[in-house]
């Protein structure tokens, strides 16, 4: 109980912009309950915010290897195996990830942008439309359709996917992106 008290400490902490306060909670709690999963997932959040990417690794492999079923962890590792360069590994996780939960639309849209990194439009293409066809709303997923697009030089194309990123969803991170 006590963990979970200094876990909301650390929520508090980094929501106000304390993250050397909210790393200092997690890991006062993880020194109660080193299986707490989400605290692992958490400060492995910081961690990586700290461009400290082993200890985020780590983190996260402990997490996962509490809760092998801890999808937000399982992406949170695969993204920081595509940002330090290891984007083989990143789709091993979200490959095994997807056939866990084969509805799993950041799952597929991580997959996407993994393998658009890798050069592999066609295989990207397969996964966004795999989540336009369940959700024609998706804007990250509509986003990296407009990517391809301009990839493809179809700009016109690119460009409509874009504009509807904007209108679907004019503060978000994607369509942050599309206004570039």
């Amino acid at each position: 109980q006590r963990a979970e008290v200094l876990r909301w400490i650390g929520n508090i902490a980094r929501s106000v912009g304390d993250l050397e306060g909210a790393i200092a909670a997690y890991r006062h709690a993880l020194a109660l309950d080193e299986d707490f999963a989400a605290v692992r997932f958490e400060l492995a959040r910081l961690l990586v915010r700290k461009s400290a990417w082993e200890d985020a690794e780590r983190e996260l492999l402990t997490a996962l290897d509490a809760v092998p079923t801890y999808a937000e962890a399982t992406l949170e590792l695969a993204s920081l195996k595509r940002v330090t360069g290891r984007p083989r590994d990143a789709v091993s996780l979200l490959v095994d990830l997807l056939q866990r939960d084969p509805y799993n639309f950041e799952a597929l849209i991580a997959l996407g942008e993994t393998l658009l990194t890798m050069g592999r439009a066609v295989d990207a293409r397969t996964a966004f439309a795999r989540v336009l066809r369940f959700d024609p709303t998706h804007v990250g997923a509509i986003f990296y359709d407009g990517v391809l697009a301009a990839g493809d030089k179809r700009y016109r194309n690119a460009i409509v996917a874009w504009q509807l990123v904007i209108v679907l969803e004019p503060a978000g991170v994607f369509a942050r992106r599309a206004r570039r």
